[in-house]
């Protein structure tokens, strides 16, 4: 039984979002010293990205395939901002934004430059959704 929203396999039915090697994910999740939930890992063990919808309208990162992926700019954020190795960043730059998955609640944040990051960093910015799964579901539309 899948825990991912009940849509997503007619969203994402395509052969191309079919994920090829799930070890990839595992091994990335355990450089990046994280154990994200449940939902996050069949998503990214099921499919692989990234992914483009307009409903969130952020450029949803895949875990390891690609340059530009969740692995390089959750090191990247880590070195260049602070962030703790708790959060994953899920996305390209949109805005001066990024979404902000933390490991430890599930929660997922939009995460402005412009203040927003250091609320986030101080526990003080409000979730936009308050599990990954619920993300999926505003994401995907489904």
């Amino acid at each position: 039984m899948s825990i991912l929203p009940d849509k997503l396999d007619e969203v994402l039915g395509e052969e191309i979002y079919i994920r090829e090697d799930r070890n990839l994910v595992k091994d990335a999740l355990i450089r990046l010293d994280v154990d994200a939930s449940d939902t996050f890992q069949e998503f990214y063990n099921q499919y692989e990205g990234p992914f483009w919808e307009e409903f969130v309208p952020f450029e949803l990162l895949d875990m390891v395939d690609e340059v530009n992926n969740i692995e390089s700019y959750t090191l990247i954020s880590r070195k260049e901002h602070g962030f703790p190795k708790q959060y994953l960043v899920l996305s390209e730059m949109s805005a001066n934004a990024i979404l902000v998955l933390d490991t430890v609640t599930d929660n997922v944040y939009i995460v402005n430059f412009e203040g927003g990051d250091e609320l986030l960093l101080k526990g003080e910015l409000k979730a936009s959704w308050s599990s990954f799964s619920e993300f999926l579901k505003a994401y995907f539309n489904c």
